[in-house]
């Protein structure tokens, strides 16, 4: 395939280019060049090469808050965001909080104001379940902390965060679980569900108060009533595959093996408390409770590592003051980041047989524009080819003000990922989506220990994270690449502290992404949407040839429309037809689908009257094109125009509009080859006999092959 873009390697020394342009010293631009350097172990070339899994959950940020700024993402420059009942999209979020009238995300600059320390407001499962507003996704400006809410970062605020991107794996559709906070969603991590799922029972849906002693709420100091399902760590205990959790003191909690009963209390002679609660800072009157500096954790993991016990499977959980919650600074989390990975790249014996999983719990309040993938909860909501049990709060029966019926767990907000390894290097994106139970799905692949408590739809829908390795072929390209160190942050954090409080602007602006491509991994969709008329009314024809269940959600913009969304579960191989929206009052309707990585089709048009003018799209992977299948069933000549949106770069000599006339009775197949936009697509067909009239196809053609991420990704989308 053929490029109008630059070659990735260019991208990545622009990016750290741009992080010395930001100001980075020479010094602090010191390499861990033996990261990139070090071979992968590649005795097998596959999955089994992998000895450890470092597992590092940090605390409540949103991935448009820490990435939306970052090129190739689908972030703050997606072309297809949702839209809105004001007619705007996701981005001019309604709000009394400014004289706009709205608000949108805005750079959280950390040279001119205190931007590091934000609060994004309440994230429990009833204000998640407020702002999804049923799919509307519309209700982020209900917080009083909108000001923060709405903010987000660049490479100068985070800048080993965005080199480690560029330099490995990011994760672009990886959402935390559930709609709620940080303890629902350590839950799935360590256990595949939060009570519900196969366990069957009332899922968990708030935080309980921190425990460290183990045993009672802090918050109340009544004993917590241990939880009584099965940890993974007891499984991996079970099968003999050694597992280790490095915790500091004062975290939050967030071992969360502290609320099960086999933890409560255990014997300290006991593996599962060696590896389950003892403290990295712990001596024999118990933990050192006066430290949390995140040294004496750096110092515990890299003595295990030099002395070759590095366990299978590690869990690390940092004090609060390191974890990035939005309380404290993501810088004090990056420096943190930082020395584990260095411990780890220092040995690189053990680093080229090692995956480290950077990811965080939730999203804090915080602003992200994706819709999450949710299950339907009943037929007249959409659809799931596979069971949706165990996936909703049913808060007839749990009575919570501001909410009713059952509401889906999650998945919940895009929260920021990246995996670090010898397998996962080179600036790539990964955009199959991905939630918690992920992490246990991929130690399922490797250690061959299963987790039965993921929900049977979960399960489906969120993949194992093998597609964000190469496996076969790790060592085809070992050049170092400097990332920069951490040194510093000590300065950005005092300057930082110096400057004014952040505010939403006065005069606001377009966020900005850059329209650079990146390398992307493949993917296992095969997805299609096609408008079939029915009578007076539209058909959806949904499909799904690929290998992985994928959620689409519709929405209805026709006026007196704008209800909530449609959400189907199609698993692999499956089609359905849905038509949820059609009603004898609606004389036109106007909808959109959105699916995984990108794939949207918007058609609009007056109620079908009689026979007119079919579409319908295929894909042609081998070919490199997608082809239109037109046909005419209407008594009068059909003229369409075809057009490529212009950020698709299009075939050379090929034409990027063109002018279609269909006899009655006429079929008409026309290929497009894609091969100049990595196989991107984004095109629209309109019926001149209808001037409201609209098929828009976009999405991205997958091969088995890695491809490029979407060339249409650059500058905000502020209408519709």
């Amino acid at each position: 395939m053929t490029s109008t873009r630059r070659p990735v390697s260019a991208d990545r020394r622009q990016v750290l280019k741009a992080l010395g342009a930001a100001g980075l010293s020479a010094a602090t631009l010191a390499t861990l060049e033996k990261a990139m350097a070090t071979p992968a172990h590649n005795r097998t070339g596959t999955i089994m090469d992998v000895e450890h899994v470092v597992i590092l959950m940090q605390e409540n940020r949103a991935f448009d808050h820490y990435f939306g700024s970052f090129p190739g993402v689908r972030g703050l420059g997606d072309p297809r965001p949702l839209r809105l009942r004001n007619g705007h999209t996701v981005w001019r979020q309604p709000s009394d909080q400014h004289p706009d009238g709205y608000v949108q995300p805005y750079w959280a600059d950390s040279k001119s104001a205190n931007a590091y320390v934000v609060d994004g407001g309440d994230q429990g499962h009833t204000a998640a379940t407020i702002i999804v507003n049923g799919g509307r996704f519309d209700q982020w400006g209900v917080s009083r902390q909108l000001h923060n809410r709405m903010t987000y970062y660049k490479a100068s605020d985070l800048p080993f965060y965005h080199a480690l991107a560029s330099t490995f794996t990011i994760l672009d559709a990886y959402h935390c679980s559930t709609l709620t906070q940080t303890y629902p969603n350590r839950l799935h991590l360590w256990t595949g569900c939060n009570g519900g799922g196969r366990v069957g029972g009332d899922p968990v849906m708030s935080n309980y108060g921190e425990d460290e002693t183990p045993s009672a709420d802090m918050a109340t100091d009544q004993p917590i009533k241990a939880y009584e399902w099965t940890t993974y760590a007891e499984r991996l205990e079970a099968a003999g595959v050694s597992w280790k959790v490095y915790q500091e003191y004062d975290n939050f909690g967030d071992n969360i093996l502290s609320v099960f009963k086999p933890f409560r209390p255990c014997d300290k002679a006991s593996n599962l408390y060696k590896r389950g609660r003892s403290w990295v800072s712990e001596h024999k009157d118990g933990p050192d409770r006066t430290r949390s500096d995140g040294q004496q954790l750096v110092e515990a993991f890299r003595a295990d590592i030099a002395a070759g016990r590095l366990p299978r499977v590690s869990w690390i959980v940092t004090a609060a003051a390191l974890s990035e919650h939005p309380n404290w600074t993501p810088a004090d989390g990056e420096n943190l980041t930082a020395k584990l990975i260095e411990a780890l790249v220092d040995h690189p014996e053990v680093f080229s047989k090692t995956v480290f999983i950077l990811n965080y719990d939730e999203a804090g309040g915080l602003f992200d524009h994706m819709l999450p993938p949710m299950p339907a909860a009943d037929a007249s909501r959409g659809h799931s080819g596979v069971s949706v049990a165990g996936e909703f709060k049913d808060y007839d029966k749990h009575p919570h003000p501001g909410v009713s019926g059952p509401q889906p767990l999650g998945l919940g907000i895009r929260v920021p990922a990246i995996v670090v390894s010898p397998w996962s290097r080179g600036g790539y994106v990964c955009s199959q989506v991905f939630d918690h139970t992920s992490t246990l799905k991929f130690l399922e692949k490797r250690f061959g220990v299963r987790e039965p408590n993921i929900s049977d739809w979960r399960r489906a829908v969120s993949g194992d994270l093998t597609s964000c390795f190469d496996f076969k072929t790790p060592n085809a390209d070992t050049r170092g690449l400097a990332l920069p160190s951490t040194d510093d942050y000590g300065q950005r954090l005092a300057h930082a502290a110096r400057q004014p409080a952040l505010k939403i602007p006065a005069v606001q602006t377009a966020a900005s992404q850059p329209a650079v491509q990146r390398p992307a991994r493949a993917l296992p969709y095969r997805l299609g949407a096609d408008l079939r008329p029915e009578g007076e009314g539209v058909l959806i024809d949904l499909v799904n040839t690929g290998d992985q269940a994928a959620v689409f959600s519709v929405h209805d913009y026709a006026p007196y429309g704008l209800g909530a969304a449609w959400h189907y579960t199609l698993v692999a191989g499956e089609r359905h037809t849905a038509g949820h929206w059609n009603a004898a009052d609606k004389e036109a309707y106007d909808l959109a689908v959105h699916g995984p990585n990108g794939f949207y089709r918007h058609f609009r048009g007056p109620k079908p009257k009689g026979l007119g003018v079919r579409v319908a799209l295929r894909e042609a992977p081998e070919a490199g094109k997608i082809v239109l299948d037109l046909r005419n069933d209407a008594s009068t000549e059909a003229a369409l125009g075809l057009a490529m949106d212009p950020r698709y770069p299009v075939a050379p000599g090929a034409a990027r509009t063109q002018a279609i006339a269909l006899k009655p009775g006429e079929r008409r197949e026309i290929a497009l080859d894609l091969t100049a936009s990595d196989l991107w697509y984004d095109l629209s067909l309109t019926d001149a006999a209808g001037a409201d009239t609209l098929w828009r196809y976009a999405g991205h053609v997958e091969t088995g092959r890695p491809s490029r991420t979407d060339p249409g990704i650059g500058a905000m989308v502020l209408t519709a």
